[in-house]
C-alpha cells in the first residue's frame, strides 16, 4: 500500500491511500496537475462525479480546490474501502459519498442523482469501458447543461473511436506521454 500526494488547495500536501489492487493505476501528478490547471474555476464550487476512481486522487484533488460534493463510483471492493479511509482521514464525509458498483450499470439503471457540473472519468486502459460509459452517459442527462466530462485514456486511442454520442460534444483532446484527456461538453438543444 502507497500513498499519493493532493497538489493543491485545502488539502495540499495530505495523502490518499494506494490500495494493492490489480489495474489500479493512479493518475499521474503531471496529468491531475495540468487537468486542474486546464479546469480552472470551473472547479469551484462544483458538484462532481469521479468514476472509476480508484484511489480517488482525482475527486480529492476538485474537494481541495473547492468542489462543493463529489461522489465516487468504484466497482473493486478493497478500493471502495480504501476510498472510505481516505475519507474519513481527510476530513470530508461531509462532501463526498462512495458508490460500489459498476458505473455503466449505475448510470443506465439511473442510480446517479445528477446532473453533475464535473465528471471524471478514468475507466482501465486497454478495454472499451470508456465507449459504454460515454454512451450511457450520453443517454441518461447525468451531465450538467454547462457541464464537462473528462475522460482519461490510452493516447494511442482515439477520443471517440468512430462512436457517436448524441448528447456529448468531444471539445479537446491534451495528450501527456501514455495518457490522454478528452473533454466532452453536453449538447444543449434549442
Amino acid at each position: 500500500m502507497g500513498r499519493l500526494r493532493i497538489i493543491a488547495g485545502e488539502m495540499k500536501g495530505r495523502r490518499i491511500e494506494v490500495v494493492d489492487e490489480d489495474g489500479l493505476r493512479p493518475t499521474a501528478d503531471r496529468v491531475r496537475e495540468a487537468l486542474f490547471s486546464i479546469l480552472g474555476e470551473r472547479v469551484d464550487g462544483a458538484s462532481v462525479l469521479d468514476v472509476y476512481a480508484g484511489t480517488g486522487a482525482l475527486g480529492f484533488e476538485a474537494l481541495s480546490r473547492g468542489s462543493r460534493h463529489v461522489v465516487f463510483v468504484e466497482r473493486a471492493l478493497p478500493v471502495v474501502r480504501g476510498l472510505e479511509r481516505s475519507r474519513a482521514s481527510l476530513g470530508c464525509l461531509d462532501r463526498s459519498r462512495v458508490l460500489h458498483g459498476d458505473p455503466v450499470n449505475l448510470v443506465s439503471r439511473g442510480l446517479l442523482a445528477g446532473p453533475f457540473d464535473l465528471i471524471l472519468a478514468d475507466p482501465p486502459y486497454g478495454g472499451d469501458e470508456r465507449v459504454g460509459f460515454l454512451a450511457a452517459v450520453s443517454g441518461h442527462g447525468l451531465l450538467a447543461e454547462a457541464g464537462l466530462l473528462v475522460l482519461e485514456s490510452e493516447s494511442r486511442k482515439s477520443p471517440q473511436d468512430g462512436q457517436k454520442y448524441p448528447n456529448l460534444t468531444h471539445i479537446r483532446r491534451a495528450k501527456y506521454g501514455r495518457s490522454a484527456l478528452d473533454f466532452f461538453e453536453p449538447v444543449v438543444s434549442g
